[in-house]
Order: structure tokens, then C-alpha cells, then sequence
């Protein structure tokens, strides 16, 4: 049986795509900071008939993964897929995020990636795996946001490590895809940090940013789909929604048209709209 693991498993998007592999044959390790939501995963996988196993994984240390790596081969034998789906979103102008947002940001939506591809890539190698590596880059790594300056920064870098990566493990047989989704049913917003803003404007600012990503129309397990396609598909890059791929293919067209777009939003723009749309949103949200 082959073996997938799933970063950031136990809920949004993660938890889609462990459900999907493990209905498509595949044992699954599902990863998560949080380890009683990887476990619900995991049993709610088992509950169905597949094969899971929850495991406890910080995507930011390098120890972490290493051990993980360590326990995949010594449990289960070397992994055959590795999706690094974990990520966090936090908002705020490039100059007002401060250093330590930018560099947590970096070292968990960036570093994981590097991390988990360095350790999974280099135990496929050495056993002659054909596997596969899906990164979850981003549609906001070809849109330069004013509001997720981090975010779009460390999305980019995803995309280019993949496609890196990507040459340097096809003599191995080795697949690696960059997924760049769009706007999706998750609660990253929610959960993410909006620099400059005290912890009760903070939570309140979280309340209704996971009201407006609730109204996206795709939810994550269209993304799974895209996941498990692309697996079994190799392509190098798959957007995902009609606006992720117009972002893609505007910014190698006009990327300064592209820039033109990413300067009109803001938070000034959005502190300005969110009461007056407050009571549609609590209605749709009810």
C-alpha cells in the first residue's frame, strides 16, 4: 500500500485531501500542530474504511521533520507522497508587519515546504520511489496583495522552490506540483493576524474576516481534487478557480497590469466597507 502524508491534515483543505487520497487506496499520515484535530481526521478515516494515522508536527522545525521522516520509514516504510498543505495567512502593509510576522510566516508557509521536501525527496531517492511532491503555493504568488505583503512573498517563494525542485527530481522519477488556489471556503483569514491591532480589535477583525471567507464559492475539497490529479498527472503548476487562473496568466502577460490590480485594495478600503456590508454578511452567515 502506498503511503501519503498531509501537512496541516486536521482541518480546511488538509483534511479534504487525506479524506480523498485515503478513498483512492493510499495510507495516510495526517500531520497537524493540533493533534486532537489530526486524530479526528484519522478516525474519521478509519471510521470509513481507510487506512490513517495522526501524527503530531510543528511544519516549522527542522527537528520535527526529521523525526517525522524517521517514524514514517521505521512505521510504515518510505513515503510515496508528500503534500505540504500547512500555512498561515496574516495581513498588514509590507512596513507595518513586523519581523517576527514576516518571519513566522516564512518559516511556516516557506521552510516546511523546504523542509519536508528536502527529508521525503532524499528517502524516495534513496529507495527508488517514483513518488510525488504537491506544494500548496498560491494564487496570491503572482498577485503582489498591498495587504499580505508576508503571505505573497512566501507563496512566491513556494512556487519557484517547486519549480526547482521540480528539475532537479526528474531524472528520479519524482513528480513535483505547485497547487495555487484561489479564494477558498477555509479559515485561514480567521485564524491568521492583522498587524497594528490590539488583542480585542484582533478578534474581532478575525470575526469578520472569516465571514467574508465563508462567502468564497469553491471549497477545499475542490482542491483536493487538483491534488489528487495532480498526482496522478504531474503537471507543474495547477491554479485552481477561474480567478487564480486569470491572475496567472495576467501576470505573464501584463504583471504591470497585475500590479496596478493588487494596489486598489487596502485596509483602509476594507475598514470602510465592512460595516456597511456587516448586516448582509451576518444574514448570508446566520
Amino acid at each position: 500500500m502506498r503511503t501519503a502524508i498531509v501537512t496541516g491534515g486536521g482541518a480546511g483543505i488538509g483534511r479534504e485531501v487525506s479524506r480523498l487520497l485515503a478513498e483512492t487506496g493510499y495510507r495516510v499520515v495526517v500531520t497537524d500542530i493540533n493533534e486532537e484535530a489530526a486524530q479526528t481526521v484519522a478516525d474519521e478515516i478509519t471510521a470509513a474504511g481507510g487506512r490513517a494515522y495522526a501524527y503530531l508536527l510543528d511544519v516549522a522545525s527542522e527537528a520535527q521533520w526529521d523525526k517525522a521522516a524517521e517514524w514514517v520509514h521505521g512505521e510504515l516504510g518510505p513515503a510515496h507522497v508528500l503534500v505540504n498543505n500547512a500555512g498561515i495567512m496574516d495581513t498588514g502593509g509590507f512596513v507595518e508587519t513586523s519581523a517576527a510576522q514576516w518571519q513566522r510566516t516564512i518559516d511556516i508557509d516557506l521552510m516546511s515546504v523546504i523542509y519536508g521536501s528536502k527529508v521525503f525527496a532524499q528517502q524516495m531517492i534513496e529507495a527508488g520511489i517514483e513518488g510525488h511532491i504537491v506544494n500548496l503555493a498560491s494564487g496570491a504568488a503572482f498577485f503582489p496583495a498591498r495587504y499580505i505583503p508576508a503571505y505573497a512573498a512566501a507563496k512566491a517563494a513556494v512556487l519557484m522552490a517547486s519549480q526547482v525542485l521540480r528539475v532537479e527530481l526528474r531524472p528520479k522519477k519524482i513528480g513535483v506540483t505547485a497547487i495555487c488556489p484561489g479564494a477558498i471556503r477555509t479559515d485561514i483569514l480567521a485564524r491568521g493576524e492583522r498587524a497594528g491591532l490590539d488583542a480585542e480589535e484582533q478578534e474581532a477583525w478575525r470575526a469578520q474576516m472569516g465571514r467574508v471567507q465563508s462567502l468564497a464559492f469553491a471549497k477545499p475539497d475542490k482542491v483536493a481534487r487538483v491534488v489528487e490529479r495532480a498526482i496522478r498527472r504531474n503537471p507543474a503548476v495547477v491554479p485552481v478557480n477561474p480567478e487564480a487562473w486569470l491572475g496567472y496568466g495576467l501576470f505573464r502577460l501584463s504583471p504591470g497590469l497585475v500590479r496596478a490590480v493588487g494596489s486598489v485594495g487596502s485596509f483602509d478600503l476594507a475598514d470602510r466597507l465592512l460595516p456597511r456590508i456587516q448586516p448582509l454578511l451576518n444574514r448570508i452567515t446566520k
